[in-house]
């Protein structure tokens, strides 16, 4: 494989400045971005994983990331000589540097680090594809200056094929078994092989000198003939050799390809290192468990890892999901916890049975009061059900409160309070509500029909963490409800969609049949084969199905879900579909009252200037129907940043400079700490003095804006707009503008 040389300048871009190492996928180089003027990592994919890489749509996926704790991708380049990606150079030094440097960490420190970590596999799996890393180790870890980590080097996704059958490289004590391509490369890079080879070649004193990235790639140095050779050896040491690859368990899964167990598994043995300062060994058979080692580290955690880091990845946690709800829940696996749960629960218990036989004993009469009570309690939960239907959530939040007071213990109005939040929106409310009463379970589940009501929360938290964007969870809560209620189609319906939205076409169907055979309306029918098909690339025959869905459904919510469904597909296919997109809105848009209505408003809005950006000949007047629609959202008193920085855009796109001032300036005042109001100041004040003659522009109002906007941004993530920015006042500022 080829390689840069410092001076190159790519795709008139990026100029290389050193190669800095080389990783399972290829060659590492630091390079200067020179639009923006920043230090960038270039990375080369190996040539051999070239092919599989352009009949795939990873790369544009990658360039859409956008996490805290990833770095940002700016590019995917494909010139004659190789691929490239192009991603954030983040400044700091690897966990595996930082160990060496600090020794060990307390488990308080890793842990931070362990559930940062976990959000970013959590939102990584989550993409559609999952986008698996399969090199995760402390040296693909960075540590920032404010403490926090940044997972680098995550584009294995790009040397995939469908069924993520191969990984590139192996990094040797911190890849799984399945990452192994078969019994040979495992022999390789354990000691039961290599090291025998590697002394042969007297390099015994350098491998145990070696360590980190630099001994994965000494131990992958024997070829692949070195396999043949293997087994042509003599009969003692192709006994040794049999003897590795008759392992139980684990060694049937060589060869068997990477999904996002195995990040959870390389994450495992990654904190594994953290905590004890250890390099893991090689060899699967002489691991040693962290709770067997003298580290001061709490029962839970040390669950957490062993699971991690099975050898079987059915019994990992399945995905960065799991594993992120796991370690943040982390204390309920120690058995202080569980036990002081466990008294609780029984005090409470004998509580509840003294109080009901002293009631038994005492007040014959009894029985109507509570029968009376009973029909007071439910009254006030059908009429919550009501005010909710109407979109009163403030009158049937107090009606739920009121039941609550009259039975404290019984589940239907906790059930109804977290599908008001639901209903409201508030998916994280519901989220944080649903999950306390799943966790602490304040009320009794005496009934079958308790147990379903218990079932519906997990259903509907799982939903709120689809609407979020977390699927992993999603599919969690979703599948557990389960347990609670199997008779449920829209349980089976929405595990459907939720695993096509995690990629998982097959077992999406299979879910799909069951609510059929529980018969689930058309309605539903139609909803979940368009999800299945947009996760496809069908996006045609998404659409069909989400019109169908629109069109046969008399539930609002599944309508009003649908449309915006239709939409996202109308938006992958592009400028083309936007007319498609326009007449839809356009179309159902008066049918939704309240937030719903908002909703629709914003989507079209920002239909109208997608059309204007790709019709020059209409522009001025799609631009016209934009601002007007948000400029009725913002008169209607929803007033959100996002909305003014909208009308904003829109008013310079018009050369209505005065306009965009004022609304601007008004931000400035609803804003005071959002640099983005001044950076939007300086960039409008540009265009004003762009339109005007050399001899008549003056910058210094750009100048006093910017200076605001860079005050203001200081400590912030780093924003493409204010790096331009900061290109074009050096511009001025060498032109003698000032």
């Amino acid at each position: 494989m080829s390689s840069l040389t410092k001076g190159t300048i790519l795709e008139n871009a990026y100029e290389i400045i050193d190669e800095i190492g080389a990783g399972g996928g290829g060659i590492i180089y630091k390079a200067r971005h020179l639009r923006l003027q920043t230090d960038v990592v270039v990375k080369k994919i190996k040539d051999e994983v070239r092919g599989k890489i352009r009949s795939r749509q990873e790369a544009d996926i990658l360039k859409k990331l956008k996490h805290p704790y990833l770095p940002r991708v700016y590019d995917f380049i494909e010139t004659e000589d190789g691929v490239y990606t192009v991603m954030d150079f983040i400044h700091g030094e690897n966990l595996d540097e930082a160990v060496k440097r600090h020794g060990k960490y307390s488990q308080k420190q890793v842990r931070k680090w362990a559930e940062q970590l976990g959000e970013a596999l959590a939102y990584l799996h989550a993409q559609t594809p999952p986008i698996i890393h399969s090199d995760i180790k402390p040296a693909n870890i960075m540590l920032t200056k404010e403490g926090n980590i940044c997972l680098i080097d995550f584009n294995i996704s790009l040397a995939m094929g469908g069924g993520m059958e191969s990984a590139v490289g192996i990094s040797a004590g911190f890849s799984p078994p399945e990452q192994y391509r078969d019994p040979a490369l495992y022999a390789k890079v354990t000691h039961n092989y290599t090291m025998q080879r590697l002394a042969e070649d007297d390099k015994t004193e350098l491998i145990r000198q070696t360590s980190g990235d630099d001994k994965t790639e000494l131990l992958q140095q024997c070829s692949d003939d070195d396999e043949t050779e293997l087994l042509q050896q003599q009969p003692d040491e192709e006994m040794e050799f049999r003897a590795v690859c008759d392992l139980p368990g684990y060694t049937k899964l060589f060869g068997k390809g990477i999904d996002a167990r195995s990040d959870i598994y390389s994450l495992g043995v990654t904190l594994y290192f953290l905590l004890t300062g250890a390099e893991p060994p090689m060899d699967f058979e002489k691991r040693i468990m962290v709770h067997e080692l003298n580290v001061p580290v709490s029962e839970g955690f040390a669950l957490i890892l062993e699971k991690m880091t099975d050898l079987l990845p059915d019994r990992r946690y399945q995905n960065g999901g799991e594993f992120l709800k796991a370690i943040r829940n982390c204390h309920k696996l120690d058995h202080r916890y569980v036990a002081m749960r466990r008294k609780q629960l029984t005090i409470q218990g004998g509580a509840l049975a003294c109080l009901a036989l002293g009631i038994l004993t005492i007040f014959t009469g009894m029985y109507q009061v509570r029968r009376e009570k009973s029909s007071a309690y439910y009254n006030l939960v059908h009429r919550a059900q009501e005010e909710m239907l109407d979109s009163d959530f403030e009158q049937a939040a107090e009606l739920l409160e009121e039941a609550k007071e009259i039975f404290s213990m019984r589940i239907d109005a906790y059930e109804e309070e977290v599908y008001l939040l639901y209903l409201n929106e508030a998916y994280e409310d519901c989220i944080d509500l649903g999950e306390s009463y799943i966790n602490t379970t304040p009320f009794l589940l005496e009934t079958e029909a308790d147990k379903e009501l218990f079932g519906n929360i997990y259903f509907i938290v799982g939903n709120a963490y689809f609407e979020t964007g977390d699927y992993p969870n999603a599919e969690n809560l979703l599948r557990n409800a389960f347990t609670y209620n199997e008779s449920n189609g829209l349980y089976f319906r929405d595990h459907a969609i939720t695993l096509a939205r995690l990629g998982q076409v097959d077992e999406a169907k299979g879910q799909l049949e069951r609510g059929i055979r529980l018969g689930i309306a058309q309605d539903s029918i139609y909803m979940a084969q368009g999800e299945i098909a947009h996760v496809k690339g069908e996006y045609e025959s998404a659409a069909e199905y989400f019109k169908q869905t629109i069109a046969t459904t008399s539930d609002i919510q599944m309508k009003k879900r649908a449309i915006l469904l239709c939409v996202d597909v109308y938006r992958t296919i592009g400028y083309d579909a936007v007319d498609e997109e326009i007449a839809l809105l356009e179309q159902y848009r008066s049918q939704f009252e309240g937030n719903g209505a908002l909703v629709m408003t914003q989507y079209l809005a920002e239909a109208y200037a997608r059309k204007a950006q790709s019709d020059e000949t209409t522009a001025q007047q799609y631009y016209e129907k934009s601002l007007a629609l948000f400029q009725s959202i913002y008169d209607s008193g929803y007033v959100t940043f996002q909305i003014q920085q909208n009308m904003v855009i829109l008013y310079e796109n018009m050369k209505r400079f005065d306009e965009a001032e004022t609304l601007l300036l008004q931000m400035t005042q609803d804003y005071p700490e959002r640099y983005e109001v001044y950076k939007r100041l300086a960039y409008l004040e540009a265009d004003r003095q762009q339109m005007k003659e050399n001899k008549d522009r003056d910058y210094q109002k750009m100048r006093a804006y910017y200076e605001q906007a860079k005050e203001k941004y200081a400590g912030k993530e780093q924003d493409m707009e204010m790096d331009m920015l900061d290109n074009m006042m050096k511009e001025l500022v060498d032109g003698g503008w000032f």
